[in-house]
């Protein structure tokens, strides 16, 4: 494993290869103006308008590394196909919060991995972000202020025991979820204060793209939105 290439202190935007949203990218590079590309990521980039401080990745679906390279990008290449681009970023880049972008969509496989990263990797603050959701790894208990109606899914990637829930029209409270028995899909708030409590790691937590603002509330990021 790579050792740490760089820390910050403020939440970052990173890059993949998946589907490029340009709305939420934006959004994104406002309130992470630190970029990075992870891979195939780099080809979404316009010279002129981005600068990635870095590019990482194994680098099989990289265009043009070379001209980044000479204004100012640095390149790390990690060869290893014991983990994704995805990872190879998380585990050389150190940051608070990691608002991911273009890890869903295009390929159902891609979006799955990038799932399973951030069940493996729940010790880092991650968002993934895509057109229509976003998706993050809920930590023992969250606590959300949410429109009434908005519709919330969970999704178990291994056994995860839910302990209590308040403002959800379906408790979770000792329910077992599993993804091959119990998963908690199509769920919706019925209370503006949203509260999530589970045992275990594993369960996903599946927003509307339009909840990204109360999301990073919950992470003490505030986004005037």
């Amino acid at each position: 494993m790579s050792k740490i290439l760089q820390s910050f202190n403020r939440p970052i935007t990173i890059i993949g290869g998946g589907e490029f949203i340009p709305e939420v990218f934006n959004f994104s590079l406002q309130l992470g103006p630190d970029l990075i590309a992870v891979d195939g990521g780099l080809n979404y980039l316009n010279p002129k308008s981005h600068f990635p401080q870095w590019i990482i990745g194994d680098l099989d679906s990289v265009e043009n590394s070379e001209s980044w390279v000479k204004i100012g990008t640095k390149l790390k290449h990690l060869p290893e196909q014991d983990s994704t681009d995805f990872e190879k970023c998380l585990y050389s880049i150190d940051a608070p919060l990691y608002l991911a972008n273009g890890f869903l969509g295009n390929r159902v496989d891609h979006t799955l991995a990038a799932c399973s990263t951030l069940v493996r990797r729940q010790d880092k603050n991650i968002i993934l972000l895509g057109k229509k959701d976003l998706i993050v790894h809920l930590n023992k208990s969250m606590k959300l202020v949410l429109r009434v109606g908005t519709r919330l899914s969970l999704f178990p990637f291994k056994q995860v025991v839910g302990l209590k829930s308040f403002g959800l029209r379906y408790s979770i409270t000792e329910i077992i979820f599993s993804p091959g028995s119990m998963i908690g899909t199509s769920n919706e708030v019925v209370s503006p204060e949203v509260e999530i409590n589970v045992e275990g790691s594993g369960m996903l937590l599946i927003l509307p793209i339009g909840c990204l603002s109360k999301v990073l509330d919950s992470y003490g990021v505030y986004a005037d939105v």
